[in-house]
């Protein structure tokens, strides 16, 4: 019994690091080869204890609710939208997989950002003028979706708060 204690424990402390390795992997991998896309969002900056400072993105759909995976296309804009919902997992054309189960979820729902600058950024999101133009660059690969930036007016949410704004 004694002499099978240090190689469960050795396998076990191998899958506690290998599991998430990978999905830092998996997502790693998304943002280097993953196809870039830009999505137009509304943003409100919550503070969670557990997951630290963010914004949260709400990406609004055009579309019913059901469905596992969005088919996306883009406008002349340049603006990416989900334009249908299906169950089945698209044949050709850029898609994305739902965050839920049941129903259709944009995958786009939190910004992390530095901590320093996330009060700012809260603050700037508050008092920003509606007509500006706020958008998140992701990047997606086989359904899987990783935001890479958050935009207003095309400059960068850190370059904005970075100085401080007016």
């Amino acid at each position: 019994m004694k002499k099978y204690l240090l190689p469960g424990l050795i396998v076990t402390i191998l899958l506690q690091l290998l599991v998430p390795s990978y999905k830092i992997y998996v997502k790693y991998d998304i943002l280097r080869t993953g196809d870039v896309y830009y999505f137009r969002v509304n943003p409100v900056d919550p503070y969670d204890a557990f997951r630290g400072r963010y914004v949260y993105l709400y990406a609004p759909l055009d579309v019913g609710r059901y469905g596992k995976y969005g088919l996306i296309t883009v406008d002349a804009d340049g603006f990416a939208r989900v334009t249908e919902l299906s169950d089945e997992k698209p044949a050709a054309g850029p898609y994305v997989k739902s965050e839920r189960d049941g129903w259709f979820a944009m995958p786009i729902s939190v910004y992390y950002m530095d901590e320093h600058l996330a009060p700012r950024a809260e603050t700037y999101v508050r008092q920003r003028n509606v007509e500006e133009e706020t958008y998140v660059s992701v990047r997606i690969k086989e359904g899987e979706l990783v935001v890479s930036g958050l935009f207003v007016n095309g400059v960068p949410i850190e370059e904005i708060v970075k100085d401080g704004f007016s």
